[in-house]
């Protein structure tokens, strides 16, 4: 396989796997998909998607001349939980609502578009950075990502087409397969509240434990 086409296939295969596994974002595109229709998802998805490039190109260039995986999670970290913490309660705000239209309505009050809340919810992501910088060690390491620009687009270029299939993969189940979202907007409220807020504890978690190691050393 030639460099440039095996380069694109890894960064395509590590987003596609990591997008695959229940999280915020992919859980987010689906219930979006179920309630506001398959254009607000894929805009999203879009959102989600250009976010992960930028990361990957910084993580990239920190990878090569600064050390950005603690400095990044000491700012995302606290802005993440905060976030997750404001999209938990809206979902819990929201159980009640008579309507899905209502619902939608008054969701995400702040934000006002898929596409924004896309990209505030990847923003907020840090498990990205150390995701990210790893992978560019492992592959570079073995010889698959190479030092180059030309490699760095096919590799970027991969990693955008496997998370938008992966997001894809939930976007069609929420439109085409969960077609009954008015019967159970309640229960998937709830289980979107219950998804940010136990994400939010993990940060939390994760915030506590760095700090405390920090004091220690």
């Amino acid at each position: 396989m030639p460099n440039y086409a095996k380069v694109c296939f890894y960064g395509l295969l590590i987003s596609f796997v990591g997008a695959l596994p229940f999280g915020t974002l992919n859980l987010t595109a689906f219930d979006i998909a179920a309630s506001q229709g398959l254009v607000s998802a894929i805009w999203f998805a879009m959102a989600v998607v250009l976010v992960e490039l930028s990361v990957v190109r910084i993580t990239l260039y920190g990878n090569e001349r600064l050390h950005l995986g603690e400095r990044a999670l000491k700012y995302i970290l606290p802005l993440g939980i905060v976030f997750l913490l404001y999209l938990s309660l809206s979902s819990f705000l929201e159980m009640d609502s008579v309507t899905v239209t209502d619902t939608k309505t008054d969701f995400f009050p702040q934000i006002g578009s898929t596409f924004v809340l896309g990209l505030l919810l990847s923003a907020l992501n840090p498990l990205q950075f150390p995701f990210w910088m790893t992978w560019n060690q492992v592959l570079g390491r073995k010889g698959i990502l190479q030092r180059s620009n030309s490699h760095y687009v096919f590799y970027i270029l991969g990693i955008g087409l496997g998370t938008f299939v992966g997001l894809g993969i939930f976007i069609l189940a929420g439109k085409f397969i969960f077609a009954n979202y008015d019967r159970y907007h309640t229960i998937t409220n709830l289980m979107m509240g219950l998804l940010y807020l136990g994400f939010s504890f993990y940060l939390m978690f994760i915030f506590i434990k760095k700090r405390i190691h920090h004091k220690i050393e």
